[in-house]
């Protein structure tokens, strides 16, 4: 009797297992959430045995709480990493799921060329690496901007557009390149086409400086670059451009000359502050004695700045009653001199004084 009761058992487990759900690893599956954790869900997958989804293949953020993701009661697809662990559950992965999707959905924009966002994770020797559902992604230092970057850490934790400009599965390990490049370029020449449509001769502007150099400075207007030169940054002579502006300083220029088929454009300070010279005759009419500042020497005399923009000459034969050679015997650069107006020519531009006249 107890062989035939043993018997009977043994066919009833051939029979189940003949008959039984079959599982493999790598397969999707359906569930019910029949019981839920903090970091583990339990799910009814019409299997012998339950299955587990912890909370590292449910979702990408590892702080979250399974509780606030899921409810009872839900049914979820997901994928089969493991027939049975340690406690006789199968074990499931969301995230392979979706990462297996993500996959094919880069795929699908690098064929198309479309645009994604990507979160950046970490930086590198030679790069950022990204993250897109999961997926890493590598975006080379060439890519990221239009120009050289220093300091890639700057990037960690920002969200970035990119394109997928290689996706290689011919190996185990699937390899994927992004870029940003490109879309830059794109917005840059959009912005500048926008700039030019807009910018007028004579029209004033806001602009930011952004280099310098030995003959004026390059200052971006509306996203194009605009030459102040050096002799349009003052009425006074200006030998260096960093006297006048800085690196990043915010100002405010008059398009002077707009060549848009050749894309220069050049700008003016000088030309928003009034011209010294209108009504010079009145400021400093003949014979009168004036006080100014020795700012240079020529050969035949030293030039005095009697106020920013206006430069009077001392010829060497007014400079003193004794006999010199050259204007630095009797003056200094800087010097402070009372001198007489002997001269005035307004076409020209020209003042000339005389040191001793007054002495």
């Amino acid at each position: 009797m107890i062989d035939e009761n043993k018997n009977a058992f043994n066919e009833q487990l051939a029979y189940m297992d003949q008959h039984d759900k079959q599982i493999f690893v790598g397969q999707i599956v359906e569930g019910e959430i029949i019981s839920l954790k903090e970091k583990e869900a339990f799910l009814n997958i019409g299997y012998k045995a339950d299955a587990l989804l912890p909370l590292k293949e449910a979702t990408f953020d590892e702080n979250a709480n399974l509780n606030d993701v899921f409810s009872i009661g839900d049914t979820i697809e997901a994928k089969v990493i493991s027939r049975k662990n340690e406690d006789g559950y199968v074990v499931l992965s969301k995230i392979e799921l979706e990462k297996e999707n993500t996959y094919n959905y880069i795929k699908e924009t690098h064929n198309n060329g479309n645009v994604i966002s990507i979160t950046v994770k970490e930086a590198v020797k030679g790069g950022l690496i990204a993250m897109y559902k999961g997926v890493r992604i590598f975006i080379p230092a060439s890519h990221i901007e239009l120009h050289h970057v220093n300091d890639l850490s700057t990037y960690i934790g920002k969200t970035i557009e990119v394109q997928i400009i290689e996706y290689d599965d011919s190996k185990r390990n699937i390899r994927i390149i992004a870029s940003r490049r490109e879309l830059l370029k794109a917005e840059r020449n959009r912005i500048e086409e926008e700039a030019w449509a807009s910018l007028e001769k004579d029209m004033v502007v806001e602009g930011e400086v952004k280099r310098l150099t030995s003959f004026g400075a390059f200052v971006e207007v509306k996203g194009v670059d605009g030459l102040l030169h050096v002799s349009e940054m003052s009425w006074a002579r200006v030998t260096k451009p960093s006297s006048i502006v800085k690196i990043g300083d915010k100002i405010t220029v008059k398009i002077i000359e707009l060549d848009k088929e050749n894309k220069r454009i050049s700008l003016s300070i000088k030309a928003l502050q009034e011209d010294p010279w209108n009504n010079v005759e009145l400021k400093y009419p003949l014979d009168s004695v004036v006080l100014g500042k020795v700012v240079r020497f020529a050969s035949f005399g030293a030039f005095v700045e009697l106020e920013p923009g206006i430069d009077a000459l001392v010829h060497i034969s007014e400079i003193s009653h004794k006999r010199i050679n050259t204007p630095a015997d009797a003056l200094t650069i800087g010097q402070e001199v009372k001198a007489k107006i002997i001269d005035i020519d307004i076409e020209n531009r020209k003042i000339g004084l005389s040191i001793k006249a007054v002495d």
